[in-house]
């Protein structure tokens, strides 16, 4: 299957469906990893290590999906991997998807064909092509300005360097050619990129709408769960960021064990009933139907969600809470609750398993009965650390984006103590709310942005207005 150019929007729908519908998928280098959220629960998703690994598979009768960049039977090696099926006698289907070199052009206002001035296309060094497209590995720039110069094309012919091609976060710089290797070196520009020229390069001032976005060639790193990265990297990705994803937190289901049963048998009698994050709504309602029963349990509770996608999660499952409050505090919550008469009340907090909470306690003082009710362990990911470390020893990000403090821990456990704040340079840190900017400053980090509406919308807005001051 092909992905494309690596922008996670330029997939096909069909792709998209391949990849939900596997019990396999497997990513080939240059895929990224911007579609692989839509793998179901408890799929198989790795990197490709070899045809006979993707044989013995289909073998076993498991569906496969195997990703490439771009085109399979296009500047990708699919045409490998289908004749090494073919000889074992596997079926399979090949799934198109669009070339670096169409889709690259077009996302910084560049046409490839114009009525009347240039009809024809080539890819690489191609002679009597109208408009050419080149690809070009990191340190071949000149060589490949000096190829064309070479072959003929003037010195005065239109043309752009594409840095990141494909991704959102791409980069042109226009110049004619003779001029274009001095002009990329003054910006200090490295790395691989697409060689464009043509007449269609002189429309892309016009055109390159991308270049227009706020956060256009600005890196961030998202380190939001897996499950949960979908609608922050969309928002981003639409204001023009170039998106670094390494989830530095992993929601894992706890059993629903006697104890959850018993909570959940005593719902009649549970007046109120505190959904601490979007994630402790889902889960729990796994756990009402795992026992039988359904939303219709927490008929005789009140709600209180904290946040608003916690808010949001509820609603989406029918229910709207009587209270929505900001970020998780024993303290804050506590408060909010100053205008309920707490005497007598048995208060239910599905949560993630932490440390002791002072919300028991607090409440207690005014005649409740608090049960904390772990549903979930909230783990660092075996990958996260070297993943950190692997990107900040190389082009780092220029804002790191975290959405709780869980996020933010294990963030900086991945590093070691003394190296951290000399490692991630001039990153700015961008946290979602107070509490999320409290417990990075504590861990020594420094605050940059803070949202002051605690949602992925209110996160990007304020990275947004933090980039437009500078």
């Amino acid at each position: 299957m092909g992905v494309g150019p690596g922008h996670p929007g330029l997939a096909t729908v069909q792709a998209v469906e391949a990849i939900k519908e596997a019990d396999v998928v497997r990513h080939s280098d240059g895929c990224g990893v911007g579609l692989l959220h839509h793998a179901r629960p408890g799929a198989d998703v790795g990197p490709l290590d070899s045809a006979d690994e993707v044989v013995r598979l289909a073998r076993t009768g498991r569906n496969v999906t195997v990703l490439f960049p771009g085109n399979p039977y296009a500047f990708s090696n699919g045409t490998e991997m289908a004749e090494r099926l073919h000889r074992a006698g596997v079926d399979f289907e090949a799934v198109p998807g669009l070339i670096l070199e169409l889709a690259a052009p077009v996302m910084s206002g560049i046409p490839l064909t114009i009525e009347g001035r240039s009809a024809s296309i080539g890819f690489g060094l191609v002679k009597g092509a109208e408009t050419v497209v080149l690809r070009l590995a990191s340190g071949w720039w000149e060589s490949g300005i000096t190829a064309l110069l070479a072959d003929g094309r003037t010195p005065q012919t239109p043309a752009a360097l594409i840095l990141n091609p494909g991704q959102p976060g791409q980069h042109r710089v226009s110049a004619p050619l003779g001029e274009l290797a001095r002009k990329a070196a003054t910006y200090g520009l490295r790395g691989d990129a697409l060689l464009v020229l043509g007449p269609g390069v002189e429309m892309s001032e016009q055109f390159d709408t991308m270049a227009k976005r706020p956060l256009h060639g600005r890196r961030i790193l998202i380190t939001r769960a897996q499950h949960q990265v979908d609608p922050l990297r969309r928002e981003l990705v639409d204001v023009g960021a170039a998106v670094v994803e390494i989830p530095t937190i992993e929601v894992r289901a706890m059993p629903t064990s006697d104890r959850v049963r018993k909570a959940i048998a005593n719902l009649g009698r549970t007046a109120l009933v505190i959904f601490a994050s979007a994630n402790a709504v889902v889960i729990f309602f796994k756990m009402l139907v795992e026992t039988g029963v359904d939303a219709r349990a927490l008929h005789a509770s009140k709600l209180c969600a904290i946040g608003q996608e916690t808010s949001e999660m509820l609603e989406s499952h029918g229910l709207r809470p009587e209270l929505v409050t900001s970020e998780y505090t024993a303290e804050g919550l506590a408060k909010a609750l100053e205008g309920w008469e707490m005497e007598g009340m048995r208060v239910l907090v599905p949560r993630a398993e932490v440390a002791r909470d002072a919300l028991p306690s607090l409440l207690a003082m005014r005649g409740a009965e608090v049960e904390i009710l772990p549903v979930y362990q909230a783990v660092c990911p075996a990958a996260a650390g070297p993943a950190l470390m692997r990107l900040f020893g190389a082009e780092g990000v220029d804002v790191i984006s975290f959405t709780s403090s869980s996020t933010v821990a294990n963030f900086v456990r991945a590093f070691p103590d003394d190296r951290l704040p000399a490692v991630l340079g001039d990153a700015e840190v961008a946290c979602m709310g107070p509490v999320t900017a409290d417990t990075a400053r504590k861990l020594g980090l420094r605050v940059d942005i803070v949202a002051r509406e605690y949602t992925t919308h209110g996160l990007v807005q304020a990275i947004v207005e933090a980039a437009a001051r500078r």
